[in-house]
């Protein structure tokens, strides 16, 4: 019955800590605004997730709406040590996802609880590809700032000047007189290593970092979905 009433939005994410409370923390507000919000990702961070939190499968009542959660193994023993290189772990989730998630959608709708919308985050793009092809809309929720999005775009379209990799100081003199101060808080640093600093809070604080290259690709893929 109750989802016969509300609109259901399955919200898939990263497992990332950096990725899973944002989307979380949108899941919650939509499920106030009466809607049925499934939020998804990897059994391993669902496990955590069931520890810290006592979650169930089971619909809970959140503001005007609902919220549960359904969780997915992601093909890997729960101590492979791969997860921590995103170059392995990321072909690999896609792999598993795209055969998951349309099931997930399958079982939900035969629950009486069809799914309206997917929402995921960065790094998950291939979601959206999944929704296309089940004629479902979607959306991305950017977790990191506007200005590294612009970062990404940019670096990406080669709309303005990055330094290259051959020569990482080759832009440092031309725009010494426009870069800003350091400070005790933020000093002034190596192009890369901001860049790399960034990426690595970025990234959930797990010390896996993701190439600036390969968000900028993911960014675009973002800009067109």
């Amino acid at each position: 019955m109750v989802s016969k009433t509300l609109g259901h939005l399955l919200l898939v994410s990263f497992p990332g800590q950096g990725h899973v409370n944002p989307l979380l923390r949108l899941g919650k507000m939509l499920a106030s605004r009466s809607f049925l919000v499934t939020f998804s990702t990897t059994e391993t961070t669902g496990k955590q997730m069931r520890k810290a939190n006592n979650i169930t499968d089971e619909l809970t009542p959140f503001g005007d709406g609902f919220i549960r959660f359904e969780f997915f193994e992601d093909g890997w023993e729960n101590d492979d040590p791969r997860r921590e290189d995103l170059d392995q772990y990321l072909p690999q989730l896609e792999l598993v996802g795209k055969q998951v998630i349309p099931q997930m959608v399958k079982k939900n709708a035969e629950q009486g609880r069809p799914v309206s919308c997917l929402i995921n985050n960065p790094f998950i793009p291939w979601v959206t590809d999944v929704a296309t092809s089940l004629g479902l809309p979607s959306a991305m929720l950017w977790v990191q700032s506007c200005a590294c999005f612009a970062v990404y775009y940019h670096s990406h379209h080669g709309s303005v000047p990055f330094p290259e990799e051959e020569h990482p100081e080759s832009l440092n003199r031309s725009l010494s007189s426009t870069c800003p101060k350091s400070s005790p808080s933020r000093p002034l640093g190596h192009y890369s290593e901001i860049l790399s600093g960034e990426l690595q809070r970025e990234s959930g604080g797990t010390g896996r970092v993701i190439g600036m290259k390969r968000l900028a690709i993911y960014a675009v893929d973002m800009e067109r979905a």
